[in-house]
């Protein structure tokens, strides 16, 4: 029963679209020779800034800008992408969490808080 919780708990977490690495691809059709932007920036997608910044925007009404990504657990963060249904990296509520912290999204307030990645791998039991 242990095993058969795990394995679903891992779909579940896996499905869920939240993992920084999968976040963290890199952004397509962007030639590698474009210079990259500093914090603060404006931005139409993650590729026109920094490799370890992201694009986002803090509201619908705001502008786009190069954004430091939360290393910090309950800071603000956002796995939403902006403009909806699009192909371009940019996030709206902020920029997702580093590697190693996951944004736990209010579908509410539009935006989440990072916190600790859970390991959901169940430990191999020795026969």
């Amino acid at each position: 029963m242990v095993i058969v919780a795990a394995a679903f708990i891992t779909v579940i977490h896996h499905a869920s679209g939240n993992d920084a690495e999968l976040v963290e691809r890199k952004a397509r059709d962007y030639p590698s020779w474009f210079p990259r932007h500093p914090v603060g920036s404006p931005c139409d997608t993650w590729a026109n800034c920094e490799k370890h910044l992201c694009c986002a925007r803090m509201t619908q009404w705001d502008g786009n800008k190069c954004y430091e990504r939360n290393s910090t657990i309950g800071a603000r963060c956002s796995t939403n992408m902006w403009p909806k249904r699009t192909k371009a990296l940019s996030f709206i509520g902020g920029c997702p969490c580093k590697k190693g912290l996951r944004c736990k999204m209010n579908k509410q307030l539009g935006y989440g808080t990072c916190e600790h990645r859970i390991n959901t791998t169940v430990p191999q039991q020795k026969v």
